[in-house]
């Protein structure tokens, strides 16, 4: 939901980072856990794998009383200095007024912040200065991120997912898979992506792939299978391998950066252009699944929909208290409450 606006986020985090730790950026960039040890205002522990994480994307946690970064060190190098990256995101956000009012200020502060944190491990890990000119312009490819990865000495998997999927022209996601097609990371942009741990090897895409190892695989009818057992609709989709043990794939619905001419197709759903919808009430964005049997108008995942935005435009402020109430609150033409007047 938040792919661009977490990037501002992440730029707002990155300054109050130098700020507060001048030339610390580059350090983090070379060695972060080396540089977080020597932080005073915080503590860095490592701990043997969970199978819970918080509800992070990434193996790790943050606990700000008192402020400590958590991080599973069974990991990868790689992986822990995303992990140390994205946690030191969450302490950042909880400890500068700036950037915790720039949290509370979405429908969804939670998931702003986590996706923040994301874009804040990418782009200390992978400075776009870098890496933009090594990417066609009409987006980055299956076997890019797996070259970036390659090129880099610091930067996780999931590092390059993000950074790939913030550089997509289009809307769609990249995908981490483990060696069974099944989902360890996906980092979207505009895109409902797979859940973390779901199965994906029964996809066109996936399942292509993993016939290939070592190889890949592209398809022109692809999909994601959700939690829910639905299908999303069909995209076009590139799977190459970093390894024997994982697989990452590119899917997108229109720019294709593989294909030269690649025509959106009508969606196998609902209309491309009614899939998405902002709640009036909450201001929330959310995929169309339901409607409303009176209004007719789409209802959001707090049960909001056209009724209650014509409630709400009927509530009135009282002159006295300021309260904004239901019209039955005041006497006929009266700026007064009942409780005021």
């Amino acid at each position: 939901m938040y792919v661009s606006e977490a990037q501002v986020q992440a730029e707002a985090m990155a300054l109050v980072v130098e700020r507060g730790h001048p030339g610390s950026l580059e350090r983090l960039r070379k060695d972060p856990l080396a540089d977080l040890m020597h932080w005073d205002e915080l503590s860095v522990t490592l701990v043997e794998e969970s199978p819970t994480t918080d509800g992070c994307s990434v193996a790790g946690s943050y606990q700000p009383e008192p402020p400590t970064l958590v991080v599973t060190k069974s990991m990868s190098v790689r992986r822990r200095n995303f992990t140390a990256l994205h946690e030191l995101g969450h302490h950042l956000q909880h400890t500068d007024i700036d950037l915790g009012n720039t949290v509370f200020q979405y429908s969804d502060p939670d998931q702003f912040e986590e996706q923040s944190c994301d874009a804040f491990a990418a782009r200390i890990l992978l400075p776009d200065e870098d890496l933009r000119q090594r990417i066609d312009p009409r987006g980055p490819t299956a076997q890019d991120v797996v070259d970036i990865f390659t090129s880099s000495s610091t930067a996780s998997r999931e590092a390059c997912c993000v950074w790939a999927a913030r550089h997509l022209r289009g809307s769609g996601a990249v995908v981490l898979l483990d060696s069974t097609g099944v989902v360890q990371f996906a980092a979207p942009k505009s895109f409902i992506p797979p859940a973390k741990r779901s199965d994906q090897s029964h996809t066109p895409l996936v399942e292509a792939a993993l016939r290939n190892p070592g190889g890949g695989a592209t398809r022109d009818d692809t999909f994601v299978i959700y939690r829910s057992g639905g299908h999303s609709d069909t995209v076009f989709g590139q799977a190459r391998w970093f390894d024997h043990h994982y697989l990452v794939a590119v899917l997108v619905t229109d720019n294709v950066p593989w294909k030269s001419l690649a025509i959106p197709r009508t969606s196998s759903h609902r209309d491309a252009y009614n899939r998405w919808w902002t709640c009036e009430t909450c201001d929330d964005s959310f995929s169309v699944n339901e409607r409303c049997d009176r209004c007719k108008e789409p209802r959001c995942p707090h049960g909001h929909c056209g009724c209650h935005a014509a409630r709400i435009a009927k509530d009135k402020q009282c002159k006295c208290c300021f309260l904004t109430l239901h019209p039955s609150r005041f006497e006929s033409g009266s700026d007064y409450c009942r409780d005021c007047g």
